[in-house]
């Protein structure tokens, strides 16, 4: 399941067990928020989400991406990358809750932001566990400017700036 350019607000039901896997990107310019809930509900419910985005200019993105944990023996995972540039801000907040219903779940949340110029980002991964009966719980989260010395790297072997940052955000974004 793919999203592009994704905006408003969402709510996927996993009602069997089937893997998921969901796809975010957003490489187009604009300011958007987007909020995802995904409620596993099924026995044995996997899902898995994969979003990337850039954010330039002055725009504004925020994604709102939740995993509801119901049922036993459930995994799934959100992992959240994305670049700003020039004056944008982007945040990210991954959010997993393992209910009182929930058994043996495995959760994982990471989001990771790359600043460069004088762009802002906002990173809050958090879990909620309602029980006692958890397999895994993990989450993190980075914000950082891009290290000049990458960049000087690039530069010692003949590549400019833009062209450096460029190659820097693709690698990151894969």
């Amino acid at each position: 399941m793919k999203f592009t350019d994704p905006s408003g607000n969402k709510t996927i039901q996993i009602i069997d067990d089937i893997p998921v896997e969901i796809s975010l990107e957003d490489f187009s310019n604009g300011s958007r928020d987007f909020n995802l809930t995904i409620e596993l509900i099924a026995e044995n419910a996997e899902c898995h989400v994969k979003g990337r985005t850039q954010c330039t200019g002055t725009d504004k993105k925020s994604w709102k991406v939740k995993q509801l944990f119901k049922g036993k023996n459930q995994t799934g995972s959100i992992d959240l990358r994305g670049t700003a540039e020039d004056q944008s801000f982007l945040g990210f907040d991954g959010n997993g809750t393992l209910t009182s219903e929930s058994e043996q779940a495995d959760a994982k949340i990471t989001e990771k932001i790359i600043l460069f110029d004088q762009a802002k980002g906002k990173s809050l991964p958090v879990l909620r566990v309602e029980t006692d009966k958890v397999k895994s719980a993990g989450h993190g989260a980075s914000i950082a400017p891009v290290d000049p010395e990458k960049i000087l790297y690039f530069q010692a072997r003949g590549i400019n700036k833009k062209t450096a940052e460029n190659l820097i955000k693709t690698g990151f974004l894969k």
